[in-house]
């Protein structure tokens, strides 16, 4: 019968390849990372553009201004006007029939029999938004609430906190950022209400 000897690693080769394996692990990691970051920005930037377009909708197809603002962490509703929050801690979508901002219990009249009805809500919402901040110009106060809101006729009714007219423009911005590094911004045309959405260029402030 014969024999076949049979051979291992040595421990220099063995060495070798644990270290080549390492470096090629350290290479990978931080675009396995920052792969990861860009597409959880992007996923989330959508979901923003997305509810402004529904906000929007809605307040067209039911012909009263619906409202966006940011969620109290309970969710009883908005935030007051003394709050520092932004819309990545949440925000709640209603009928707002008064335009004040606020979730009322009554002042909206749907016709015959439901005069004085409640603002519905219409959407609650918590996204996971650990690690990054919707924020705009430091010029903003801190003492105005973050809300939007659309008219009937799908143009902007109202705009505070972490969104800003820019006068030259004539856009609503906010920006979406991570690390303190702006990622995403997010324009609302004034005149007519239309949202667009862009990525800032690595190193850029604006895109």
């Amino acid at each position: 019968m014969n024999k076949h000897s049979q051979r291992g690693l040595t421990l220099i080769e063995l060495i070798v390849t644990v270290t080549i394996v390492a470096i090629l692990a350290a290479v990978a990691t931080p675009s396995l990372r920052e792969m990861v970051e860009n597409n959880r920005l992007t996923a989330l930037n959508n979901q923003l553009v997305s509810t402004l377009n529904y906000v929007r909708a809605e307040a067209v197809k039911r012909n009263y201004p619906v409202t966006m603002c940011v969620r109290k962490a309970d969710g009883s509703g908005c935030v007051d006007k003394t709050s520092t929050d932004g819309f990545d801690n949440g925000w709640i979508v209603f009928v707002d029939c008064n335009g004040n901002d606020a979730i009322d219990a009554s002042g909206c009249n749907y016709g015959s029999g439901n005069t004085n009805a409640a603002e519905e809500i219409l959407l609650d919402t918590m996204p996971n938004f650990n690690g990054v901040t919707v924020t705009g110009p430091d010029t903003i106060p801190n003492n105005i609430t973050p809300s939007i809101r659309y008219k009937p006729n799908g143009g902007i009714a109202g705009v505070s906190g972490s969104l800003v007219l820019n006068t030259d423009t004539q856009e609503y911005e906010q920006d979406l950022n991570a690390s303190g590094v702006a990622r995403y911004k997010i324009k609302i045309q004034s005149a007519t209400g239309r949202i667009r959405s862009c990525k800032i260029p690595t190193g850029g402030s604006d895109c």
